[in-house]
């Protein structure tokens, strides 16, 4: 009897724990206003930091870009003087054969001349010492004239044939340049991707940071107060779905592409088989955290605090065509906090999704209290399926339970 007794004591206490609001211990991860100010402003520095790294990114982008130009316009101005060079040289090999078929006349003239001494009278013939000298050496000459001719236009092809080759190892060269410039872009580029989707994950950060302040504030937390205990969050036992009905299309965990290969890490369960506009409820008691509107990979985004068995939770409702609740409002298990969008209703904002369905993630503690940025809360993501009945993908469900 006695144990008996003992063991109706501990339910009644453990039914009494389990019905009534947990308030949670400040020795775990305990937060101020104070505190959650000076996150703010680190949030904002660090806001200002990357949009002067996206700045000095674009500018180094902007200084490649100028350079790939002009070494562009370097290639062709060097490919305009190769055909310049070429051509001039074929117009000098035409030179150089019509001036051989002159020396080769000449030299033929000449010989014929001196045989029938037609070149000793034309020479014998002066009138003076000195046009005799003259008219000995005018032939000689001419020949020279000739021959000097023919080396110097033989020179020049040689000169534009080195010409040729500098200028097209040059445009090599810049062609390197210009890849090299690309590759530098392309990882310049990459990196600015990234910087933009931090700032605008920053910017949602503050956004939402802003909002928990002025609602800390709005219900008389002071700036040193235990944040947790100016909040409690009415405590549950477990979760159930957040829809009536749906069918699960994607897992959480990284996705395999149909290559085989990995792809991207999926945050959360995927829930489909819903129209837009269908209501979505809260999978257990708690207060809504965060709310995030309109983002570009996630549209409008519910985030709702829980206390489950003690442990804090944080869980996820992305995609939603309505929001139905506001910030710091407490919740139940059939509070409707907003309905499944993702699809038509969605798609201006939206970019990550490609048809009406639910995103349900869930992650430890609390995402805006026991820690603030979107990179804390990927470090505590957990399975959803492993805390709440989803069934396997492609299994219809038609309950919440």
């Amino acid at each position: 009897m006695k144990n008996t007794g003992k063991l109706l004591i501990i339910f009644i206490l453990v039914l009494f724990v389990t019905m009534t609001p947990v308030i949670v211990s400040a020795n775990t991860n305990a937060r101020t206003l104070k505190e959650l100010r000076n996150e703010l402003q680190q949030l904002k520095n660090k806001k200002a930091q990357q949009t002067a790294d996206k700045n000095a990114t674009k500018s180094k982008i902007n200084v490649a870009k100028n350079d790939i130009g002009n070494k562009q316009n370097e290639i062709e101005t060097n490919t305009k003087d190769i055909a310049d060079a070429t051509a001039e040289s074929e117009k000098l090999t035409v030179e150089i054969a019509e001036g051989k078929v002159k020396l080769d006349k000449l030299v033929a003239a000449y010989q014929i001349a001196k045989e029938n001494n037609a070149y000793l009278d034309y020479v014998f013939d002066s009138k003076s010492y000195d046009e005799l000298v003259y008219r000995s050496a005018l032939s000689e000459q001419l020949m020279d004239y000739l021959n000097e001719e023919i080396t110097s236009w033989n020179d020049k092809i040689d000169k534009n044939e080195k010409l040729k080759v500098d200028l097209a190892e040059k445009s090599k060269q810049l062609e390197s340049d210009i890849n090299s410039l690309s590759s530098s872009i392309d990882q310049w580029g990459a990196y600015l991707n990234k910087l933009e989707e931090g700032a605008v994950s920053i910017n949602e950060d503050i956004k939402s940071t802003e909002e928990l302040i002025k609602y800390y504030t709005s219900i008389g937390c002071s700036e040193t107060e235990d944040l947790e205990k100016c909040a409690s969050v009415k405590g549950d036992t477990g979760f159930i779905r957040p829809l009536k009905k749906g069918v699960t299309t994607s897992y959480y965990g990284y996705r395999t592409l149909s290559s085989g290969s990995m792809g991207n890490f999926h945050s959360g369960v995927d829930i489909g088989g819903n129209s837009e506009g269908t209501p979505v409820y809260s999978v257990a008691n708690g207060m809504v955290g965060k709310i995030i509107r309109q983002y570009s990979c996630g549209g409008n985004m519910v985030y709702v605090y829980h206390t489950i068995k003690g442990v804090q939770y944080t869980t996820t409702y992305m995609h939603l065509l309505t929001i139905n609740v506001s910030v710091g409002q407490a919740v139940t298990s059939q509070t409707q906090i907003g309905t499944v969008g993702g699809g038509k209703g969605t798609k201006s904002y939206e970019q990550c999704s490609t048809g009406a369905h639910l995103h349900v993630s869930l992650a430890t503690g609390w995402y805006g209290r026991t820690y603030t940025t979107s990179s804390q809360w990927k470090a505590h993501l957990v399975d959803p399926r492993k805390y709440i009945s989803i069934p396997a993908k492609g299994v219809w469900f038609y309950s919440r339970y």
